[in-house]
This record gives C-alpha cells, structure tokens and sequence, in this order.
C-alpha cells in the first residue's frame, strides 16, 4: 500500500434524494470549475447513494466513450429525462400506489441503459462505495468497485448498480441481481445509509490504514422543510405513513451523519448543503417544469453564496489525492484478511458490505 507522509485522503459523499439530485450535480459542476479537471483525479473515494450513487458511477466510471461524465452533463439527465421517468398519470398513479410502487421501473431502466451503456463496474477510474439494501438477507449491501480485483464476480453492469442503488421504495421495485453463488433482492441504499459520509469515512479507514487525515467533502440534495406537524400525523395509518415513510428516513439518516462526522477524530468533514430547501421543491418525484428550473435556481444561488466555502474546500483537495490506489483496487496478491474485513456483526452481513 501507499504511504501518506503530507497529503489527506480525500473522500467524496453524495446524498440521494431523487430528482433532487439536480442539486449535487450543480455543486460539483461549480468545484469542477475550480478545478478544472475532472473530479475523480481528486478523491481517494466516492460515494453515492440512490440518486447519489448514479452521479458517483457517472462521474467515477468510463462511460462515455471511455470517459467519465461531467457534472454538467449529468444535469442534462436529470432534467431531460427526469419527466420520463416519474411520469404520472393523474388517477392511475394515485390508484397504484396503493398496490404496486408508485412508478413503472421501465423508464428508469431505459435511461440507465441510454446513459451508462454497457460499462462495467471495472472501469472505475477511483474505488467507489455504492450503497443498497438487501431485502432478503435484510442486511445493507455495498456495491465496491476495489473488490473486484480479488472478486471478479463483483464486477456488474454499471446500470445494474445504478438500478438498484436508486430503487426506492414505494417508488421503484427492486432491483435482481445474482452472482451465480449468491442472488440478491436489492433496494435504495438510503432506507439506512441516505448521506453516505460515515460510510465513506469507514471505508476509506480501512482501505487507507497508514494514513491519518481524512477530509470529506459530503454534497446533499437540500435540506427539506416540509414541516409534519402532530395534528396532520396523528391519524395516519398505513396509507398515510406510506406516503411519507421514505422521505422521513432518508432526511433523519442524513442529519445524524450531519452529527456523527464532525466528532471523529483524524476527519476534516465539510458539508455542502442547501438549507431550508422550500417545501415546493422538496419532492423527491417532482419533474413539473416549474420545479426542475426551481432546483437549478436554488442550486446555482447557493453556488454563489457559498463562493468563498467552495474556494475553500476546492483548496483542500487540490493537492490530489493521497494515494495511487486504483479504480478496482486491491490485487489479487493481497492476502484474504485484507480483502474482506470483519467489518460487521455476522457473516453473512460481513459478505454483503466487502
């Protein structure tokens, strides 16, 4: 492994949050620009979750023409294609969602498929940590671009992971996904892990273990302020909390991390996030056009705001990134020990986040 004599390992978290994911896009595009290279040749590690995850394979995998996107262009996918994808029908999708997920997985399917090809987990150009939910182990999953060198069976379509990573549920339907060993009912990693920062750091820990400064640059997708207050909650049933259940989690989730990261020790943890996101652009399905331009605006006025705090983190990391380390990882030289850390309480949970 490498030594860490000067620089900090640098680690890149991306919220989910549906269409909402329009904002991270904004942000990164705005750190790009300082940069002026592409992301990737920056962090040490990226990681995403639902709407997150499909900017950290976009911008971490060779799925451009043997390129990865850039943030700009993943906007472009979100409001070109956003429409499609949560399309609704007025009576028929109200009438679905009381007994199927809310939206067809079709339209998601084939934007995928259109945007990330048929590129493979192995292209990525620095390890990435993609985060699922395993509903029939009921364990957390992590999809690990760095295991594929010792575990080639590890090695999935890039749209398989970006399908399954962002299957939330009551909105999308799971996501089957098999090894031919081991087959896998797969959901929206933000049902435990929305805000991916604390997973990233751990991950990054063990991946990186001489290295003692740790900075993590964590990118949200707005901070809801939908206010549920105890009158309009008080008699909701299954139908009623079904409606909100999933926004609830991923926003709380996303908080606690908000808490847990800035007492660690060894980690500098900056958070770029868009406060008091206003209750019209909250949804995570709302692709009228009014709100799509609505996210943009408020994504761009935060870019401005925030100009000084970007300057800053865009210093952090312009140095590069602490390590050589590639995109998948460990050679298959290294001994079994280090490639499947004891990271979690049983086995077959431990085999589920290597």
């Amino acid at each position: 492994m490498s030594s860490f004599p000067s620089k900090s390992i640098k680690v890149l978290a991306i919220d989910g949050g549906g269409i909402r994911g329009i904002i991270p896009a904004v942000i990164l595009g705005a750190l790009r620009a300082r940069l002026r290279q592409e992301l990737w040749r920056y962090f040490d590690l990226i990681a995403g979750t639902s709407t997150g995850g499909i900017i950290a394979l976009g911008i971490g995998t060779c799925c451009k023409d043997g390129q990865p996107y850039s943030p700009d262009e993943l906007v472009n996918l979100y409001v070109q294609n956003g429409p499609a994808i949560f399309r609704k029908f007025p009576v028929w999708t109200w009438l679905r969602q009381f007994v199927r997920p809310k939206y067809s997985p079709r339209a998601l399917e084939a934007t995928l498929q259109r945007f990330f090809r048929d590129t493979r987990f192995a292209s990525a150009v620095t390890p990435l940590l993609i985060s699922s939910y395993d509903l029939k182990s009921q364990l957390p999953f992590f999809f690990k671009s760095h295991r594929i060198a010792s575990d080639p069976t590890y090695d999935w379509a890039v749209a398989s992971i970006a399908r399954a990573t962002s299957a939330a549920p009551t909105f999308f339907p799971p996501e089957y996904l098999s090894t031919g060993k081991e087959d896998y009912a797969l959901v929206d990693g933000g049902v435990f892990v929305n805000n991916p920062s604390v997973a990233a750091y751990a991950e990054a820990r063990w991946l990186y273990p001489e290295a003692t400064n740790f900075l993590v640059v964590s990118v949200g997708t707005g901070d809801r302020q939908d206010r549920i207050t105890y009158t309009k909650a008080r008699k909701w049933g299954l139908v009623g909390w079904a409606r909100q259940i999933v926004p609830v989690l991923m926003d709380s989730v996303s908080e606690a991390v908000d808490y847990e990261l800035k007492s660690f020790p060894g980690c500098d943890y900056r958070r770029l996030q868009i406060e008091n996101l206003p209750p019209p652009s909250a949804p995570m399905d709302d692709v009228t056009p009014e709100n799509l331009q609505q996210l943009q605006s408020l994504a761009k006025q935060y870019v401005e705001v925030n100009a000084a705090k970007l300057d800053e983190v865009s210093a952090l990391i312009q140095d590069g990134r602490g390590s050589d380390l590639p995109g998948i990882g460990l050679s298959t030289t290294v001994p079994l020990s280090r490639t499947h850390p004891p990271v979690l309480v049983s086995s077959r949970e431990s085999e589920c986040a290597s």
